[in-house]
């Protein structure tokens, strides 16, 4: 009985070591298909970026634990929810104007977009790392207001979990 006990805690320490690991070629071949899928989401104009950290009023960096928070592409329209990502409280619909993709020599996407709306207007500056996944770095210029960033990972719509309150101004 005494055997087994050491070769069952044995087990459990060994196990989940192995399971964790992975290789540096599937890690980079995970985050290939996260990148991929995330173009794919842009060049659509079908995404959502749930902020995970964003930096507050004081310039540090905070955790965010709201699925309320978000900004989403749905065709030609913008969607932002929550002062983390607008600068107001309110569920915002606004027109993009400039819509403009770019890649670096490294193969890294910049997205910059212009959004006009009732509440809502100014620039945002998407940039993801081709080594990072879909994993991206936001910053928001409003117009009139203070500048927001934050960081979270871009994903297609249709498989997105956030919350998005009715009736969009």
């Amino acid at each position: 009985m005494r055997k087994f006990l050491l070769f069952a805690i044995a087990m459990l320490m060994v196990v989940p070591a192995f399971a964790q690991k992975m290789s540096k070629e599937e890690k980079a071949k995970a985050a290939q298909l996260a990148f991929d899928g995330a173009v794919e989401s842009i060049d659509a104009k079908t995404w959502v970026i749930v902020p995970e950290s964003y930096t507050n009023s004081d310039g540090m960096f905070e955790n965010n634990i709201e699925d309320t928070n978000f900004l989403s592409a749905e065709g030609t329209n913008m969607f932002s929810q929550g002062y983390i990502v607008c600068d107001n409280g309110k569920t915002n619909v606004s027109d993009i104007s400039e819509y403009e993709v770019t890649y670096d020599k490294k193969g890294n996407l910049t997205l910059r977009i212009v959004v006009h709306g009732n509440y809502w207007k100014g620039t945002y500056k998407i940039t993801m790392k081709k080594a990072g996944g879909n994993m991206v770095d936001v910053i928001f210029n409003p117009q009139n207001g203070t500048t927001r960033k934050f960081t979270g990972p871009l994903v297609p719509l249709a498989g997105a979990k956030y919350t998005k309150r009715a009736n969009p101004l």
